[in-house]
């Protein structure tokens, strides 16, 4: 097989192949350990660095009728023959990439079309961070969730029961907009990336009733939503 990683294309044998399902979509994923030989140092070099670099993609097979996007799970490599006349052998696990695409996200009764949408699975439970624009009437049921059954629409049809962990809103450059966070019920409290103190202290302030739902959903409103990392 034949791959790309940035500028760099190399020839490389598969040793073993084997797939999963995937924990996110149900589609098979394939899992594949690679070998390869590195003929001059420049080359080898540039393979220990991008096998650090591209843990999460960016390997690319480019002889297949659809190219694929890998990740470097692990790598490793070993020097055969004496200097100067030897020559680097790397080997490469690698898992194939599944890139998302959402295409509508309910949550409960409120079905939103985010235009930036991120999503993340670590020991079993998902975490999603979305983007999108929203009406008054949206925005004040969006002030009612906490728990709700959750269907991401071009991901995965199957409802999943998610906390409503935090969310922001404003204006932004499409308009009216929320950024929100939603994680698995039963995994430990995340919120908005930048966004901790003060999503923590009025979860506090409403769990102790000192300040009403209505006082806490103002207090989220912020001057540009697409400025809050997801």
């Amino acid at each position: 097989m034949k791959f790309r990683v940035g500028e760099l294309t190399f020839t490389a044998s598969v040793a073993e192949s084997n797939q999963r399902e995937s924990p996110q979509t149900g589609a098979p994923l394939r899992l594949l350990t690679i070998e390869f030989r590195a003929p001059k140092v420049e080359m080898h070099e540039q393979l220990v660095d991008a096998a650090q670099q591209h843990a999460r993609g960016g390997v690319f097979s480019v002889d297949e009728p659809t190219e694929a996007e890998w990740r470097v799970e692990a790598s490793g490599f070993t020097y055969v023959g004496s200097e100067p006349w030897g020559m680097h052998h790397h080997t490469w696990r690698i898992e194939q990439v599944e890139r998302l695409s959402i295409t509508a996200l309910v949550l409960g009764p409120l079905t939103l079309v985010p235009y930036d949408y991120r999503e993340e699975l670590a020991n079993g439970q998902l975490r999603l961070g979305a983007r999108a624009t929203l009406s008054d009437a949206d925005l004040t049921t969006l002030a009612t969730l906490t728990d709700v059954d959750v269907v991401r629409h071009g991901i995965s049809s199957e409802p999943r029961r998610m906390r409503l962990e935090g969310y922001v809103w404003g204006d932004g450059a499409h308009g009216q907009a929320v950024a929100i966070v939603c994680a698995d019920v039963g995994e430990p409290r995340v919120t908005l990336a930048g966004a901790t103190p003060v999503t923590n202290i009025l979860d506090v302030l409403l769990d102790k009733g000192i300040l009403d739902r209505a006082e806490v959903h103002a207090a989220r409103r912020v001057a540009d939503v697409d400025g809050w990392a997801l």
